[in-house]
Parts: structure tokens; sequence; C-alpha cells
């Protein structure tokens, strides 16, 4: 019996050991999860589970952000699934890669929005990863699938 609890509760606090909830993110809340990155460099990916090339960078950001983490980046992930099933598919898929910090869902109320907040440059295509240094400042914009040597090279310049 006491092994049947111990296996229960095992298993009860692995499913709490991955992002829960994937929380909306809007320009205002995007002001305020970046307002408290200031002093840390932040690299900001915006994704989705219906993205393969999302998905194949997914582990290299991952690593990205265990390598960094003691060194004060800050990695925001932001999912622009949509549809009725989105925050389902989003939360599955951060918990089958492990994810266990705080992730967001796109909320912006147009794609326009959401691009002219990033880089008015940027066309909207993803993946895209916008890595901004301590003052908040954006230093690099990377769109595409990107390798780890990538990720890391632009990190660097920041840190």
């Amino acid at each position: 019996m006491m092994k049947t609890i111990l296996i229960f509760m095992l298993l009860v606090s692995m499913r709490f050991s991955y992002a829960q909830d994937v929380i909306q993110l809007d320009n205002v809340k995007l002001d305020e999860v970046m307002n408290l990155h200031i002093g840390k460099p932040v690299l900001v990916n915006l994704w989705a589970t219906w993205c393969k090339p999302c998905v194949e960078e997914f582990p290299e950001l991952l690593k990205i952000r265990e390598e960094y983490k003691d060194k004060s980046l800050e990695v925001v992930l932001i999912s622009l699934d949509f549809g009725d099933d989105a925050r389902d598919r989003t939360t599955n898929f951060l918990k089958k890669m492990g994810v266990d910090f705080e992730s967001y869902s796109n909320a912006f109320k147009s794609d326009e929005d959401l691009i002219n907040y990033f880089d008015m440059k940027w066309n909207g295509g993803i993946p895209a990863t916008f890595i901004y240094d301590k003052s908040g400042k954006l230093s690099s914009s990377m769109i595409g699938k990107r390798t780890y040597e990538e990720f890391k090279k632009e990190v660097e310049k920041v840190m």
C-alpha cells in the first residue's frame, strides 16, 4: 500500500513539475513580462505546434536556456497556435518537451500588432526569435529555424 501511495505521489508531482498553464499574452501583458526582466538579456521565441521547423528547433532553445539560466538569460516562449484546442495542444507539447517554466500564447488583437511589437521588418514567419540586451533593446532578430550554435552566437553578444 505504501509503495502505491509513493508511486501516486511521484506521478502527481511529475504532473505539476511541467508548465501547467499557458498564459494569454497581449501587448500590455508582454510589456509587463519584459519589464520584469530589465537588467537581464531576454530571448523571445514565437513558435507553434503545427510549425515543423519550430518543433525541430525547440530542443535547441531548451539547451540554450539550460546553459544560460544561471547566467541570467531569460527565455520567453510564445505559442502562436490558434483554434479551440490551441491551449491543450500547446500545454501537451510543452509537457512532452519537459518545459518547467512559465510559457505564453498569443492574445494580440491582430497579427500586425504582434509583428509591430517585435520588429516592423519581420514578415510574420515562424519560428522567430528576438534577443534583447540587458536594457531591453532589440539586439537580434532571427527568422527561421536556427541551431544551438546560432542561438549561442547571438546570446553571447548580450551577456
